[in-house]
């Protein structure tokens, strides 16, 4: 069963793990919704469907021959990564500088924060040809899946026709399981053109935040994508630096038909009062985590967006 963090953090009364999932939820709405399994080993390998290859279902004759045609499967593994840091703090510090503030919860706050500021980069623009990393969305992206605001080097400004046709790409997209990413400067254009045509609609998430909606779907904002992305001459996404422009992610979660979280024994600290070099103690914030997709229909994304208001 996959659960979100905050579904897990449902099942414990460790008070250090409540507070590092609390910080990660308000810090990133995506990994808050974003469902995890829980593997024994370091790999999940799922037979995923190959869109180009479905065989056929036929009427028969009566006392016809049948022929045969078989659905074709692709094998794909996703791995495990281990994201982790270290909060060290001064023993003479803690001692008799923690009468206001605790230092050490400082600096997990801290930890956790820049953690889920990896984590939530990583989950985008995340390549497995990098050491130590994971494919991101943008990697797992099915060349069907991408829309792109035109189709050159230069971008163009987004349409609500190209958000409908990203709502109808995404296969058996639901409000309640799917979300609609985009960073600050996109949401704002949007949120712009949505009052402008009297659509602007929001809701109120479990922490009070207020989450704009369009056709019903949570649009998250993700402050790991940015304006500086670069497109090749076809209009699609190609380096996260050296352009102009943004990129909308629609993606459906959960387990079987779209988007999960790994993790093999959710996040764990250890905590070191004594360290053998320095009178200081220690507190290891570790996560073995990664991300698998189901099916690529989970997944679309709109490309080379620029800065630019929005029309119909």
């Amino acid at each position: 069963m996959a659960l979100s963090l905050a579904q897990a953090e449902l099942y414990t009364q460790d008070k250090l793990y409540s507070g590092i999932v609390d910080v990660i939820n308000k810090k990133s709405p995506l990994i808050a919704r974003l469902p995890f399994e829980d593997l024994l080993g370091n790999a999940l390998t799922i037979n995923r469907e190959d869109g180009d290859n479905r065989g056929s279902v036929s009427f028969r004759p009566i006392n016809g021959t049948w022929t045969t045609s078989e659905a074709g499967i692709s094998q794909v593994s996703f791995t495990l990564k281990i994201l982790g840091e270290d909060a060290d703090v001064d023993n003479f510090l803690q001692q008799t500088r923690s009468n206001v503030n605790d230092l050490m919860a400082t600096q997990v706050r801290l930890k956790t924060k820049l953690m889920t500021e990896k984590l939530e980069d990583t989950l985008i623009y995340g390549d497995a040809d990098v050491a130590n990393e994971f494919d991101g969305i943008y990697e797992m992206l099915d060349p069907n899946q991408i829309l792109v605001a035109d189709d050159d080097a230069t971008g163009a400004a987004c349409t609500e026709a190209l958000m409908d046709e990203l709502l109808d790409t995404v296969t058996d997209a639901d409000p309640s399981d799917t979300v609609i990413l985009m960073n600050r400067g996109t949401r704002r254009r949007f949120s712009q053109y949505l009052r402008s045509v009297a659509s602007y609609q929001t809701e109120r998430d479990e922490y009070g935040a207020w989450t704009l909606l369009y056709n019903d779907f949570p649009v998250l904002v993700s402050d790991a994508m940015v304006d500086t992305e670069l497109c090749d001459g076809d209009g699609v996404f190609s380096a996260k630096t050296g352009g102009v422009t943004s990129s909308i992610i629609m993606a459906k979660l959960g387990s079987g038909d779209g988007l999960v979280g790994l993790q093999n024994g959710s996040i764990t600290t250890e905590v070191f009062e004594k360290l053998e070099t320095k009178d200081a103690s220690r507190t290891r914030i570790k996560w073995y985590v990664g991300t698998a997709l189901y099916t690529v229909k989970a997944l679309a994304a709109i490309h080379n967006i620029t800065d630019e208001a929005w029309t119909s």
